[in-house]
């Protein structure tokens, strides 16, 4: 008992850590707008890391979907954060910023406790609580504490495969369906757990169509399809909040042609990254590089199943014919962050270096975002 509690304590440091130099961040670029010639953005009555989509998901809570096929419009946001939002704002009374801003950091807390028992199942515990250092000084981080649904998605995806771990299917389909009303990304929990499901059973397949006890984890495909009906019975199209995305420039193509018309954003000069304007073109390339050397080192040091999950959300993300935002679709599949974070602990000091590089990296861009620079 003792001891448990001691490795709570340690990876509830390493948590408060995290946080405290993220809030420190996000206070002194919060208070940058006082300086003449920097750029900054910002309700000084919202929380620093209230910003571009932050407002989405609070009106969403506040006032429910609208719809319009030519603009952009909130249906595009999937429900569970901002009904989260809703029941805690209704609970405390307190501004939906500062409510949102609260649970964001709760899950994020959450998230951490079960990621690290996660790593349990499989690594010893050094080994785990470097893979807790690994993923939270990941330069795209900061979303775990920003008004964004990233840390319920991340909570809830590592819970959904630590109980399909424990064989707890029920559980972990209902934990699926929730992560499936979170962002559209977690229906791909549903081939990841019964993929997990099949493992378990020995891979026999009389024995998987002869018990039916892994049902539930079809859960999130009901979810999907549930988001549809509302968007058919409010609006009268199911893909009202596919449509939409065509509106914020999202959109289903050729990501080949894409990439090769977007790579005149990746050559950068120097003083463009420095100031911050740019910056988010060279995150997106290098975030792509690493995630294929990721993937490359997780298929020999992480549990082969996980890796579906990652997988499937970063060629979906391929689709958008972008890297845009490509390290928070690797936060959002973090097992593929494991590989990484367990080839980097086996090493004596570069493990230390990686950690120092990435927080500087992370704070560098926590800064940019809360000034409204689009690094997101």
């Amino acid at each position: 008992m003792e001891s448990a509690l001691k490795k709570y304590k340690l990876i509830l440091a390493i948590f408060l850590v995290w946080l405290v130099l993220l809030l420190v961040v996000g206070h002194f670029s919060q208070s940058l707008s006082k300086w003449p010639g920097l750029k900054s953005c910002g309700n000084k009555f919202d929380p620093a890391y209230y910003r571009w989509d932050s407002g989405w998901y609070t009106e969403i809570s506040q006032k429910g979907y609208s719809y319009s096929p030519d603009r952009q419009s909130s249906v595009a946001f999937w429900p569970l954060y901002p009904l989260s939002i809703r029941a805690a704002h209704q609970i405390t009374n307190l501004r939906p910023g500062k409510v949102a801003f609260d649970l964001s950091i709760l899950f994020a807390f959450l998230a951490t406790i079960v990621i690290y028992k996660l790593a349990r199942l499989d690594y010893p515990e050094k080994t785990s609580r470097y893979i807790i250092f690994f993923i939270l000084f990941w330069p795209a981080s900061y979303f775990l504490v920003a008004v964004y649904p990233e840390s319920l998605f991340v909570f809830l995806a590592a819970l959904s495969l630590y109980l399909g771990r424990k064989e707890k299917w029920l559980w972990a389909g209902i934990v699926a369906a929730l992560l499936a009303l979170t962002k559209p990304y977690g229906v791909f929990m549903a081939p990841t757990l019964i993929a997990e499901y099949f493992v378990v059973s020995g891979k026999d397949r009389k024995i998987f169509f002869r018990k039916w006890d892994w049902w539930p984890l079809l859960l999130p495909f009901v979810s999907v399809v549930s988001f549809a009906y509302y968007n058919f019975h409010k609006f009268g199209n199911a893909f009202a909040f596919l449509q939409t995305e065509k509106n914020w420039g999202r959109g289903y193509g050729n990501f080949f042609l894409s990439l090769v018309w977007e790579a005149r954003e990746y050559m950068v000069p120097p003083t463009k990254l420095l100031d911050g304007s740019h910056a988010q073109y060279t995150i997106y390339l290098v975030s792509f590089f690493f995630s294929l050397w990721a993937f490359w080192i997780s298929w020999k040091k992480v549990r082969r199943i996980y890796l579906l999950f990652p997988l499937l959300i970063l060629a979906a993300a391929l689709t958008s014919g972008t890297l845009t935002s490509w390290s928070r679709y690797m936060l959002l599949g973090f097992p593929i962050l494991f590989g990484p974070a367990v080839w980097f602990a086996e090493k004596k000091y570069l493990k230390y270096a990686w950690l120092f590089v990435s927080l500087v990296l992370l704070l560098f861009i926590a800064n940019l975002f809360v000034r409204c620079y689009p690094v997101e």
